[in-house]
């Protein structure tokens, strides 16, 4: 006889199964179903339906993602509440870097003395850096959207939420897909999977995936279309059963990401009224003052950098310098779990690394030879004012150890973790200014020691409590590089304090000591939630968490300083109210929650003119609250509507002196939140003569005003507009054949099918005086054609 406990995980598995292997066209309720399919997700770190879940979690399977044409993860924000990923360059010219923000919680930087806010998971393992995280998703189970901070179920904690990935693993059936997608701007896509079982215990899974599209913002000076698409990633994973109820996993993984960098516009210059002292004002003075130029107004010189000279349209980018993004990116998972009578024990080891190099020419002036600025008469191009390069090499390696357990007749169910994080490398930045070239980043060597455990116990058959708890040990070396390489126009008054103080500084001075500095954090951080079944189909649920993120260094700096700024840790405190039941028979399904938030020393990135580039800094408390909704609703066989909801209002409590300085106030918005976002679907099925399946679907975005400038503060006073995008929606359409035997499929759409023209980065720098923007695409088709067996 089995136990309850046992019979459940196997129901609960059959489920899984059964919704894994439904074709798309079913996989919503379809063929001729009248109620929800039932959804199992693993965020607790065991097997449950969604709707027994008493947390705050977005679920969807691969299949509703294929059914949607969703393949790179930034586009999860299309489908999820208070959800907000996007692709940005930061403060380089990476082509991926993920910022990610749950109910107002993330982080738009890369560098890496700070950390992500949204933690993303693959298989349980957590991704460090932001770089190379926006990828395509390939050979996907399900994707998992915990909101909150978490700490007592994933090894490596997080303030915001969690991003959680489960890929498809070996099994012991002999199958295989392949699709090909062609599509706008000379878009091909190819990805195909084949499962192999080699013996009667130990099967193979490969999965391969090429991805190229052509840019949509050109550059005269060298014919680069920039945003253009140039992936290729490859998974091959192993599967052994050497005896029942042990279960060894070994996965590898590469990738690489060679583009001509991200699809950057400058849309606007200062004049020296709006920033007397940057370096753009300072460039257009020396150009006038030096020859009869005029810089400013209808006759203004190419040789000056204005309005007039560099702000081109929504399509070109006049830059001349160095403009690419090439990352690589590999990885090797290691995973064994043992069921055993009472227990499961599971440990995951993981390697994974990123070796990149990537450049942009951020003040895309266009090429001018001869002018006075050109340091050589026969040189290809004059003195840059904004060109970046970074080289980027990240190890990591993480241990965990988790032992889940039942007791008390199955009354309790409790899970404890180990686990053990280290990562180095370097960041290193050679940046050419208008005045100064500089070397710029370091190097880091972080480790992280971490306990953690949750219990959940059945008070009554309705009534649960669940607490947790976790312990974390922080320790973070960073050892700043940072030195004048060349000084085009000579000496400059800036003031040197390595070795001695002295004024001007000389080439080969250092900005900020070369020493290692180093913050070490200790933090314990609870979880408590109780939750209540009213009746069969509805739960009510309260959560309180606690979640910090670790201090850091400011890496960007200049002018020098006499030691490396740094910043403190932050923290949250998160209060939840949640419901969610099932109703009319099984045929809808309502989730909400009710939270708030309180932010206390919250980490943001701004930049000031007393500095060159943007820095991290403590800007005091703040609020977050708002709500969520999201429905599902099968009106009739063969229909399905998805109903999404995100209200989020984001506010200042209090501004710590320093962040004032930057010009924040009580009164200043967050970048990149809207207070509104809304997602809606619709779909049917038509059954066609022979068996074959028709799906038509209709996919509506919507996301209310926000403002775009990742580095500084939205408003800025004096200036005319802040970087700012108003309210707007998307249109997706498709429709997808299926063959009576389900293995071959085609589909055609269109996604932004209204040409919504949407800005989705925004920079703008004192410093420098001059805006940079990236819009989306605008409008595409596609068509895909596939083979399953």
């Amino acid at each position: 006889m089995k136990s309850n406990s046992q019979t459940r995980r196997i129901l609960l598995r059959t489920a899984l199964c059964l919704t894994c292997t439904y074709p798309a066209s079913l996989s919503f309720a379809q063929g001729g179903a009248s109620a929800l399919e039932e959804v199992v997700i693993t965020a607790r770190k065991r097997e449950e339906g969604l709707q027994d879940t008493p947390i705050a979690v977005s679920a969807f399977s691969s299949n509703r993602l294929e059914a949607q044409g969703i393949s790179k993860i930034n586009r999860l924000q299309d489908l999820t509440p208070n959800l907000v990923f996007q692709n940005t360059p930061s403060n380089s010219g990476v082509g991926s870097n993920a910022a990610v923000f749950i109910r107002g919680i993330g982080q738009k930087d890369f560098a890496p003395t700070t950390e992500p806010g949204v933690g993303i998971y693959v298989d349980g393992v957590y991704l460090s850096r932001t770089v190379g995280s926006v990828f395509d998703m390939i050979d996907i189970d399900r994707v998992e959207i915990l909101r909150g901070p978490q700490g007592t179920l994933f090894g490596r904690n997080t303030i915001g939420g969690a991003i959680s990935i489960t890929t498809q693993k070996p099994n012991d059936e002999f199958s295989g897909k392949i699709d090909t997608t062609l599509g706008t701007d000379n878009r091909i896509d190819v990805r195909g999977a084949i499962n192999i079982p080699l013996t009667d215990n130990f099967f193979m899974r490969a999965s391969l995936a090429s991805f190229e599209q052509d840019g949509y913002v050109k550059r005269p000076f060298d014919s680069k279309d920039l945003g253009n698409q140039d992936n290729v990633n490859g998974r091959l994973a192993f599967r052994w059963e050497p005896i029942e109820r042990l279960t060894i996993d070994l996965a590898m993984e590469y990738g690489t990401d060679k583009t001509n960098g991200p699809p950057i516009l400058i849309t606007r210059v200062d004049t020296p009224e709006q920033t007397p002292r940057s370096f753009v004002t300072g460039h257009n003075a020396f150009a006038g003052g030096g020859n009869p130029y005029n810089c400013f107004g209808p006759e203004a010189s190419p040789a000056c950098y204005t309005n007039d000279t560099v702000v081109t349209g929504n399509n070109t980018n006049l830059g001349t310098g160095p403009n690419y993004s090439d990352l690589d990116t590999e990885g090797a998972y290691f995973t064994l779990e043992w069921e055993a009578d009472n227990f499961t024990f599971k440990s995951i080891t993981a390697y994974r690394s990123i070796d990149g190099s990537f450049a942009q020419d951020r003040d895309g002036g266009h090429q001018e030879v001869g002018t006075p600025l050109t340091p050589d008469p026969d040189g290809p191009y004059r003195n840059p004012i904004n060109h970046v390069s970074d080289t980027f090499v990240q190890d990591q390696f993480s241990q965990e150890f988790q032992l889940l357990g039942d007791a008390f007749n199955d009354r309790m169910q409790w899970n404890v973790g180990l686990y053990y994080f280290e990562e180095d490398g370097e960041n290193l930045n050679p940046n050419n200014f208008f005045p100064v070239s500089i070397q710029s980043g370091g190097y880091f060597d972080y480790t992280s020691i971490a306990v953690y455990g949750q219990t959940t116990y059945n008070i009554t058959d309705a009534l649960r409590v669940t607490a947790g708890l976790r312990y974390t040990e922080d320790d973070r070396d960073y050892l700043p590089d940072q030195y004048i390489q060349a000084l085009p126009l000579g000496p400059q008054a800036f003031p040197c304090f390595v070795p001695s103080f002295h004024i001007p500084c000389e080439v080969g001075d250092r900005i900020v000591p070369y020493e290692t500095v180093n913050n070490s954090i200790e933090e314990v951080t609870p979880y408590l939630n109780l939750s209540y079944d009213i009746g069969e189909s509805t739960m009510v649920y309260a959560t309180y968490s606690e979640g910090y993120k670790s201090d850091g260094f400011t890496q960007r700096v200049f002018p020098p300083e006499p030691s490396l700024p740094s910043f403190d840790p932050e923290y949250v405190d998160s209060y939840e109210l949640g419901a969610k039941a099932e109703l009319m028979d099984g045929k809808m399904r309502l989730n909400t929650a009710l939270f708030y938030t309180e932010y206390t020393e919250m980490q943001l990135l701004v930049a000031d003119a007393s500095r060159i580039g943007p820095f991290t800094t403590n800007a005091g408390e703040a609020t977050m609250q708002g709500v969520e909704l999201e429905l599902s609703w099968v009106p009739a066989a063969d229909w399905r509507v998805d109903f999404g909801l995100g209200y989020l209002d984001a506010s200042y409590d209090k501004i710590n002196p320093g962040a004032e300085a930057t010009g924040l106030t009580l009164d200043s918005p967050f970048t990149l939140i809207s207070e509104w976002n809304i997602n809606a679907s619709l779909e049917k099925t038509f059954r066609l003569p022979g068996g074959s399946t028709l799906l038509p679907r209709v996919d509506v975005n919507y996301r209310s005003e926000f403002y775009t400038n990742a580095n500084g503060i939205p408003f800025r006073p004096g200036i005319a507009e802040p970087l700012f995008q108003p309210d707007y929606h998307v249109v997706n359409a498709s429709v997808r054949w299926n063959s009576p035997s389900e293995r071959f499929h085609a589909t055609a759409g269109v996604t932004n099918l209204n040409d919504e023209n949407y800005r989705i980065f925004g920079d703008y720098q004192p410093g420098f005086g001059f805006d940079m923007q990236a819009y989306d695409r605008g409008r595409q088709w596609f068509l895909t054609l596939g083979y399953a067996f």
